[in-house]
């Protein structure tokens, strides 16, 4: 009696579990879950198939090496999200204005982002084999009724502008660039600056430490805190700054400018101008992380001589 009882219990524990509604959380397991180069039809003879196991999808990996289940996954990053209808939702609009922004913003739908890993960077899966196949994945276990909207896109383009002082006995600063770097700092990109400055050549060396020239520390903790930002994480102004200020022989780092907009496709014509964002202070890139190959960083190295008015 006992035991039946308990089977009894496990029974409808399972058939909770499973009749839950699904939650963005669920979703997100699933994209992770999914192996490509699987079939769907459970009646496959591929070694590897997605079929309805305890009242839910499941790929079966009987006889498979970890290795082999793992190489098959290959979406390594996934976010997931909806917008709610309080957002679209004003007292003061006119019903024609509040349906407009209802459609327009997609409301009642499931937003899923994802991405893997190639060269140990993160990189949209491939367009259109991998996408379409994940596609038609989400499409079989998704509940019925739901919308849901996947994208995977090459990383976001993004320029950074800084004004740095650093220790001139730490970090390499060649004497000559010096004056290019103070009217730089003082007119910008002004055509009537002190020099041409787009025709001038800096030194190379330029921001290295004067004991390891291999190692640039602004440029090192900038890279270095882009790539710890987590998959579809805000960029923060501040949080740039404190990782810079961190930096050895970084006395004040100054973050003057911020560009960045969704990349572009080869075909397309490379836009010349990317929308600046300085004003704001976090924002989400669309892609849900930068692309570190189109990374633009350009620093004005200025001694730090402050030190002096206190002799």
């Amino acid at each position: 009696m006992a035991t039946a009882i308990w089977i009894h219990e496990k029974i409808v524990e399972k058939n909770a579990l499973v009749s839950r509604p699904h939650t963005l959380n669920w979703y997100r397991e699933q994209a992770l879950n999914f192996h490509y180069g699987t079939p769907l039809n459970s009646d496959s003879s591929n070694r590897m198939s997605l079929t309805w196991q305890n009242g839910s999808y499941q790929f079966d990996t009987t006889g498979l090496t970890e290795s082999e289940i793992e190489e098959s996954k290959i979406i390594k990053h996934c976010a997931v999200s909806e917008i709610d209808l309080e957002t679209v939702l004003k007292p003061e609009s006119k019903i024609e204005e509040i349906f407009s922004d209802y459609f327009h913003n997609k409301v009642g739908v499931v937003f899923i982002k994802v991405a893997t890993v190639k060269d140990k960077k993160i990189s949209r899966i491939d367009v259109p084999n991998e996408l379409f196949a994940f596609k038609e994945y989400i499409a079989k276990i998704k509940d019925a009724g739901n919308q849901v909207y996947i994208s995977s896109d090459q990383g976001d383009i993004l320029k950074l502008s800084l004004n740095v002082y650093v220790d001139p006995l730490s970090i390499y600063i060649n004497p000559q660039d010096i004056e290019y770097y103070q009217s730089k700092l003082l007119n910008g990109s002004n055509e009537n600056s002190i020099m041409p400055l787009a025709a001038y050549k800096l030194d190379p060396k330029n921001g290295s430490l004067i004991s390891n020239s291999d190692a640039f520390p602004v440029l090192d903790a900038i890279t270095d805190h882009l790539k710890n930002i987590e998959f579809n994480g805000a960029f923060v102004k501040t949080y740039l700054i404190d990782a810079v200020q961190k930096a050895q022989g970084v006395k004040i780092p100054i973050l003057t400018k911020v560009q960045t907009g969704p990349a572009t496709n080869p075909s397309d014509q490379p836009n010349p101008s990317l929308p600046d964002v300085t004003k704001i202070e976090y924002f989400i890139p669309r892609a849900g992380y930068f692309d570190m190959d189109t990374l633009e960083i350009e620093v004005n190295y200025i001694p730090y001589t402050f030190y002096r008015d206190k002799q």
